[in-house]
């Protein structure tokens, strides 16, 4: 048998609107309970107030740490997105022989990604600018044109490359035996 399994994890980097996305959450988690000292009558909840949006806050914030995890297995490509380490949920899953194209995410390729037929897009690389980001577009169960934006180490993408040649563009990469 010659099943092939190649699960890849990348953790979303940091940029600037999430950072102030979580400045925001601790912030309104301290003006929040503030305001109800304020008013005279709420003071006496406040301790309740305060550890409430504390714990939302703690909630909140391990939800800004997003993992996404591809799972190729016999040219079934699945990729989840986990928030916290903790829930799951599905993005996309696909066989890759339904790819009309897979190659780099580079201005050489960008009439395939950039297509106005292209109703859904799922980017899960883990950074926006990174070069390393592939693409792939094809047409879901549904008949809608979707684009898939991710990050697959070279094990995967020559695992891919193999399975569809004529679609695959770029370099393959060649893995040591």
């Amino acid at each position: 048998m010659n099943d092939v399994f190649i699960e890849q994890i990348v953790l979303k980097k940091q940029d600037l609107k999430s950072t102030l996305k979580k400045m925001g959450i601790i912030l309104a988690a301290l003006l929040i309970p503030s305001a109800f000292l304020l008013i005279a009558i709420l003071r006496f909840v406040f301790p309740v107030v305060l550890a409430i949006s504390c714990w939302l806050a703690w909630i909140l914030l391990k939800n800004q740490n997003i993992e996404f995890e591809y799972s190729y297995t016999n040219g079934e490509l699945d990729v989840d997105k986990i928030l916290g380490k903790r829930r799951r949920e599905h993005v996309a899953s696909v066989s890759v022989r339904r790819f009309d194209i897979l190659a780099p995410f580079t201005t050489e390729f960008a009439k395939e990604f950039e297509s106005k037929t292209i109703r859904t897009i799922h980017d899960v690389s883990p950074d926006a600018k990174s070069e390393k980001r592939w693409f792939a577009r094809y047409t879901d169960d549904g008949g809608v044109e979707t684009l898939l934006i991710f990050e697959p180490n070279d094990r995967m993408l020559a695992a891919m490359g193999r399975l569809i040649p004529r679609k695959f563009k770029g370099t393959l990469p060649e893995l040591p035996q």
